[in-house]
């Protein structure tokens, strides 16, 4: 079955690429907004991967039962630290960055087992 996301016939579609640039541009937003730092840098690709590595981590949050208002990368008073999505390091490229957003979210599923 072709990859009717990825098709190559559509880099020279202006919808297309108006399409991509809105959607990559929603996602940086929403990123953002939620403490992930982007260095500018990213391919498209990687920006899904983040954005999908903040679900991941969102959602164990969530299921830990933490709020995720009082937990946020701004509370200077956070509920646990472990609620609050890892801080990306001046050096961290985008994959140790998604990998240690993985694991924190691993940590949090698997405290959630133990409690």
């Amino acid at each position: 079955m072709p990859d009717r996301w990825n098709n190559p016939a559509d880099e020279n579609n202006p919808l297309r690429t108006e399409e991509r640039e809105r959607v990559r541009d929603e996602l940086e937003a929403r990123l953002t907004a939620n403490g992930v730092k982007l260095t500018g840098s990213e391919t498209d690709e990687q920006i899904v991967a983040l954005s999908n590595a903040f679900e991941l981590f969102d959602s164990a949050r969530e299921r830990a039962g933490a709020d995720s208002m009082t937990n946020t990368f701004e509370s200077t008073r956070p509920d646990d630290p472990r609620y609050v999505i890892p801080v990306r390091r001046d050096d961290e490229s985008t994959e140790q960055y998604i990998v240690r957003m993985h694991a924190a979210a691993r940590r949090l599923a698997d405290d959630g087992k133990r409690g």
